[in-house]
């Protein structure tokens, strides 16, 4: 099964909108320093909004990608003996997600992923491979509802 995510659109929308506004309204279009760090930043933001996320989980291994656009920047392919830990918690006030604690290398977090069915597919995952699993306290709460 394919999951996917993207980034916050309305946050980077946002903080495009907070750089380019006040050039606009005082009509100043001069490249000074500020100017040029205000286009450094555009120029990260616009590339933020075209970074997603893949997570894909097969019988034998788990996947997880970053791409920029469709060329992957970053691969990870992931088997249950790499896995220490399914560590589910929330982010922020409400939102469920789960960090996969490896023994090599980076954690890698889900969370905001479609379709909405990937914890209880990484719940069903652990399970199946003898994975350590636990749950916050938060997510428990979040879990009863």
């Amino acid at each position: 099964m394919i999951y996917i995510a993207r980034t916050q659109r309305v946050l980077l929308g946002f903080l495009m909108s907070s750089i380019i506004l006040p050039n606009i309204i005082i009509k100043d279009f001069s490249m000074g320093f500020i100017s040029y760090i205000q286009f450094a930043i555009l120029v990260f933001l616009l590339a933020a909004f075209v970074i997603h996320y893949e997570f894909i989980m097969e019988n034998d291994c788990l996947s997880y990608q970053i791409k920029f656009w469709k060329m992957p920047i970053y691969k990870k392919v992931i088997y249950p003996e790499q896995i220490i830990q399914l560590k589910f918690t929330t982010v922020g006030w409400a939102t469920k997600g789960v960090i996969i604690r490896l023994k090599k290398g980076l954690n890698i977090r889900i969370f905001g992923f479609n379709p909405d069915e990937v914890l209880k597919d990484i719940l069903n995952y652990g399970k199946e491979k003898n994975i350590s699993i636990t749950k916050s306290k938060y997510y428990l709460v979040l879990e009863k509802k």
